[in-house]
């Protein structure tokens, strides 16, 4: 049944569309106002897009919805990782497959065409591209919008704001209000690099897999495409002496992929033409309250926290912001305001940590990734959760990963497992070990070739 509230929805990007899903299927009118074509008539290719991933905690948040089963075909499976070391052999490391160690990678644009055909299945939802909205007025719940050079002026009961880490929703809703805003960027940078399927076999790339190059001062990600192609996410110091800044011609950057990629100079045009004439994406963290402007609007996603890529669960948290904020609209139908105050306090404390835990992760991955003790440390903790599962906890990658524990709770966790560990000497056991556990890794790989 068709409830009485109409909700409009400003973004039809990831948050946007999964919003309208969770909201429609409670029996709301949603309307989306997108200020960009259609992606899946236009595919939107700004240079700094990226794969997303897709780990335990939002499929099950898709399976709730009942999508799953469609949005997966757009993905596909990545049965582990390849780690590329500089100097050694490369080997592949399998993800736990009897566990929930489950990840799927998918282009942006797939996934974000497979969740517009899902919405509109639904009677009560409608899309609206090239719609750009121009103005809010939050008392009177009025939106102008600007569509063909054509003005247009809107109703809603509900406005959300699904529109990224610029949000203009944002900005209106906190304008007059107590706020506490940061937006913090990193000072590395990416470039994506688009490797076709003959390159990607010539370079012997697994399709089934992530493939990571992590160096001293740099990390290359791959991520499989379903057509066996793979999407290069090149991450450099913005500046420096060996940086986005420093390679700026074909000499540049090719003694650069000569000294630290040289297993990649197959594909030098392709990373030399992404260098030099594609956008340099940029790391943002969003930290910002509030979230809410009384009963009138309410922000979602990157709008509201947005966060570094390094734990894959940018799209994750958003969906569950989606899931629990459809339940409170539905629950306190008659006080929204309790509804987006109680969203805000439920969320926020988690989105803070998975901000503090992805950028954590960034240096996780660029610097610890070669680190004999922070392995071993992984392998350790894995090891005894598999045999004493109720009393030792796997590593925090993959209670946020992998499980549905809210993040704050699993950083607790993890916190007061690490105390555990020092105290027992596990830690410098851990360390002890750390030498001839790195010299039988070397051995291992260079028997196996």
């Amino acid at each position: 049944m068709e409830k009485k509230q109409n909700i409009s929805i400003i973004g039809a990007g990831m948050a946007g569309c999964f919003m309208a899903i969770c909201l429609a299927k409670r029996g709301y009118a949603v309307s989306i106002y997108e200020s960009r074509p259609d992606v899946r008539k236009e595919p939107y290719d700004s240079g700094r897009s990226f794969n997303i991933t897709l780990y335990y905690r939002g499929m099950q948040a898709m399976k709730q919805m009942g999508i799953w089963e469609s949005i997966k075909k757009v993905a596909i499976h990545a049965e582990g990782n390849v780690p590329h070391y500089y100097g050694r052999k490369t080997s592949f490391d399998p993800f736990d497959k009897k566990g929930r160690e489950v990840l799927y990678t998918v282009h942006r644009n797939f996934l974000n065409g497979a969740l517009l055909d899902e919405v509109e299945k639904f009677a009560n939802a409608k899309v609206f591209f090239n719609t750009d909205c121009i103005g809010i007025d939050r008392e009177k719940k009025v939106l102008t919008f600007e569509k063909d050079k054509k003005t247009i002026t809107t109703h809603a009961d509900i406005i959300i704001g699904a529109d990224g880490v610029n949000s203009m929703v944002r900005d209106v809703l906190q304008k007059g209000q107590v706020t506490d805003h940061t937006k913090e960027y990193e000072d590395w940078g990416y470039k994506e690099v688009h490797v076709p399927i003959g390159l990607a076999e010539q370079l012997h790339l697994r399709n089934n897999a992530t493939h990571t190059w992590p160096r001293n001062n740099s990390l290359l990600l791959a991520f499989p495409n379903p057509d066996k192609s793979l999407t290069l996410m090149f991450n450099l110091p913005l500046e420096g002496e060996e940086s986005f800044a420093s390679l700026t011609s074909e000499a540049t950057i090719k003694d650069y992929i000569t000294k630290y990629f040289p297993d990649l100079l197959p594909i030098l045009p392709e990373i030399t033409h992404a260098i030099l004439h594609k956008p340099t994406g940029n790391f943002v963290t969003v930290l910002t309250s509030p979230w809410y402007y009384k009963e009138s609007m309410v922000i979602i996603g990157d709008a509201a926290h947005g966060v570094t890529p390094f734990y894959g669960q940018g799209v994750s948290a958003a969906f569950e912001d989606c899931l629990l904020l459809s339940e409170l609209i539905e629950k306190y139908t008659n006080n929204i305001e309790e509804a987006f105050s109680k969203f805000q306090r439920s969320r926020k404390k988690n989105t803070d940590v998975l901000a503090f835990l992805s950028r954590e992760n960034f240096l996780e991955l660029r610097d610890r990734s070669r680190s004999p003790y922070h392995l071993l440390k992984a392998k350790v903790n894995t090891f005894l959760h598999m045999i004493i599962p109720s009393l030792w906890l796997p590593p925090l990658y993959y209670l946020v990963a992998h499980d549905t524990v809210a993040y704050k709770k699993a950083y607790e966790m993890h916190q007061r497992q690490e105390k555990i560990s020092k105290w027992i000497g596990l830690n410098l056991l851990i360390k002890v070990g750390a030498v001839p556990f790195a010299l039988f890794r070397m051995l291992n790989k260079n028997t196996r070739g």
